[in-house]
């Protein structure tokens, strides 16, 4: 299983947490905050990213603050169950890869090849095989989403049984404290720089205006000292 497979091979930390799953897997934990995508996730609202090359090493890249406001989160209990809900997850889309989308295709072409073989004039037979199979695609499509948003559910209620209702509540308050508190700084830290920006452009704009005033003297004193030779 290849997930966010790009922040995997991009991470230059070390990690500060491994945790060993039952299954064999490997959990490394990182504070995303020092990784070079973490604006890229931040920008997207996305404090939290879990990676993995091949399904067995996994990397849980987590902002600091956040990790150190709801560490309950992060255990390794309930890492294996956020990874079950991900293998699971990828299990779904193979088999709706293979037993849904291939035979789809497969079916499409065959008869894309037998009606310009023996149809080849009905091109409206084409049509509505291809807006059949685009349909039934869609249809597919729909039906796995709808079957991974349960999975998802299931797996934050598993999460919640674990850590206890009250608990889990708490901690996700803490949490959305803490996300808003870091909007209101980010944006606060931004009109800083904005104030700043202007402030430095006001003074070049000065600045320019005083050398040409400068210069303009200096031409003035040069012109009139001609006059006078």
């Amino acid at each position: 299983m290849k997930y966010n497979e790009k922040f995997f091979y991009q991470s230059t930390t070390e990690p500060f947490e491994t945790q060993e799953m039952s299954n064999g897997a490997k959990i490394e934990m990182h504070y995303m905050d020092e990784e070079p995508f973490y604006m890229e996730n931040i920008n997207k609202s996305r404090f939290l990213a879990w990676s993995s090359a091949d399904g067995k090493n996994y990397k849980v890249f987590v902002d600091k603050g956040l990790y150190q406001e709801t560490t309950e989160l992060y255990t390794k209990d309930v890492n294996e169950i956020w990874m079950n809900f991900l293998i699971k997850i990828d299990q779904m889309r193979k088999k709706y890869i293979f037993y849904v989308m291939l035979p789809m295709l497969l079916l499409f072409i065959t008869g894309f090849v037998l009606l310009s073989i023996f149809l080849p004039n009905q091109v409206w037979v084409l049509i509505v095989a291809l807006v059949v199979v685009l349909l039934g695609s869609l249809f597919a499509s729909s039906f796995l989403s709808r079957k991974m948003q349960i999975e998802n559910i299931n797996a934050a209620a598993r999460v919640r049984e674990h850590i206890g209702v009250d608990k889990f509540k708490e901690i996700v308050d803490r949490q959305d404290k803490y996300m808003e508190k870091y909007y209101d700084d980010l944006q606060k830290k931004y009109e800083e720089e904005d104030r700043l920006a202007e402030e430095q452009a006001r003074l070049d704009e000065i600045e320019e205006e005083n050398d040409e005033e400068v210069a303009e003297e200096l031409d003035a004193e040069a012109e009139e000292s001609t006059k006078e030779e």
